[in-house]
């Protein structure tokens, strides 16, 4: 999946309507994977110039690179964070529970660049026949029902952020940001899929 559709899911799914300080972890968990595939891309294209085609085809599979990217994405390490700090630390077990929900939704998603997702345990990966992205991999599809899911996901919270942060009988500043961040990324996913998969 991609990072924006993880945020807007994990919120929904993990997210409730009278507690609207669950929303900075859960944000920050499902982020969180992928920072370092944002880090690696800004490193290897800005600071040492590499054409994209490398970056993606070549850099990608690097294995010190890779230790950093299946790392975060680890699905027993995200399910002892959330158990050693359930009781104790709510926020970081929020976010360790948003961690291992964009992990599981990613497994089923990587054909060649799958993650290691049992890491420290096992080095195995799940290639799936599905990729998320694609074309020869079903991704078309898979693309698809993301787009779906992101779109439901978004009026989950479009209606759950109707009931939060009224200020008499007009919602406040930062639910119109927030709606207008799930518009942005809803326009932004029906483009995409356009672009890409539409011909």
């Amino acid at each position: 999946m991609n990072t924006p559709g993880h945020a807007v899911l994990n919120l929904a799914l993990l997210g409730k309507r009278d507690h609207p300080e669950r929303s900075l972890p859960i944000l920050i968990g499902a982020v969180l994977p992928d920072v370092p595939i944002f880090l690696f891309f800004v490193w290897e294209r800005f600071f040492r110039g590499l054409p994209d085609g490398v970056i993606w085809t070549e850099r990608y599979f690097d294995p010190a690179w890779q230790r950093w990217f299946d790392l975060v994405h680890s699905i027993p390490l995200a399910l002892l964070g959330y158990v050693a700090s359930r009781r104790r630390n709510p926020f970081l077990a929020l976010m360790s529970a948003s961690i291992l929900l964009h992990s599981v939704c990613d497994l089923p998603l990587h054909h060649d660049d799958a993650h290691r997702h049992f890491l420290p345990f096992s080095t195995w990966r799940y290639v799936s026949p599905v990729s998320y992205w694609d074309p020869a991999r079903y991704g078309a599809i898979a693309a698809l029902c993301e787009l779906v899911a992101v779109t439901v996901a978004a009026a989950v919270l479009w209606r759950r952020l109707a009931f939060a942060g009224r200020t008499g009988t007009s919602p406040t500043r930062a639910v119109r940001i927030a709606r207008a961040a799930l518009v942005l990324v809803v326009a932004v996913y029906v483009f995409a899929y356009g672009a890409l998969y539409v011909r």
